[in-house]
């Protein structure tokens, strides 16, 4: 009689071992499907975002690919045949978005240039003939304009808006002997708050990158 009941707690001990197994084997795979939603909103994000991704911030990206992948590597065997065969895709896309051309790796356009200048600058898009009495209305324009539009922009919009002010300043120092000094106090107040602005709206983006991150 003790035989049996020494036997039959060993079968008990044995059979709760195996349900705690199969529970742990149950958490771990919730776990790893877990991890896999993550990636998959990771990857779309980056997907939105590669269109204003930098060289300079790829490595950075690329690490954060590999925390992500890594949980799931780990875990590999776990995962349904639908969910490994779509971490084989994520990571395929993941490999095709490094092949996209970086945005500060394209140049300008021309074309575009000149449409951004008419844009921003209206009845002072032809930069090479402003006038010194001008110089200081179109850099007013221009500010007024961006002040306009500059909430829906991306980092490209800034690039070219940018270029424009660059070519603003080289008109400017060509007519610089005939301008007030009133007039070069209200150019340089309105360059800083451009560039006030364009940091502004970078340190928005980096933030709401790394909150949805």
């Amino acid at each position: 009689m003790k035989k049996l009941r020494i036997l039959g707690l060993s079968l008990a001990l044995m059979a709760g071992l195996q349900t705690v197994g199969w529970a742990q084997e149950t958490k771990t795979e919730s776990e790893v499907e877990q991890d896999l939603k993550r990636l998959r909103e990771w990857v779309r994000l980056q997907s939105d975002k590669v269109a204003t991704t930098t060289r300079a911030e790829w490595p950075s990206v690329k690490s954060d690919f590999a925390r992500h992948a890594d949980k799931i590597e780990s875990g590999f065997q776990q995962l349904s045949e639908n969910s490994k065969r779509e971490y084989l895709e994520l990571k395929a896309k993941f490999q095709e978005l490094e092949s996209k051309p970086f945005y500060d790796e394209i140049p300008l356009q021309a074309e575009e240039v000149r449409l951004r200048e008419k844009e921003l600058l209206g009845n002072f898009s032809n930069i090479q003939s402003i006038k010194p009495a001008q110089m200081r209305e179109a850099y007013i324009t221009f500010m007024q304009n961006v002040r306009a539009k500059r909430q829906s922009w991306i980092p490209r919009d800034w690039d070219y808006a940018e270029y424009i002010l660059q070519n603003l300043a080289k008109r400017k120092e060509a007519v610089e002997a005939n301008l007030t000094t009133l007039d070069e106090i209200k150019i340089r107040t309105l360059i800083g708050e451009f560039h006030t602005l364009r940091s502004g709206q970078e340190f928005k983006e980096k933030q709401k990158a790394k909150s949805k991150g």
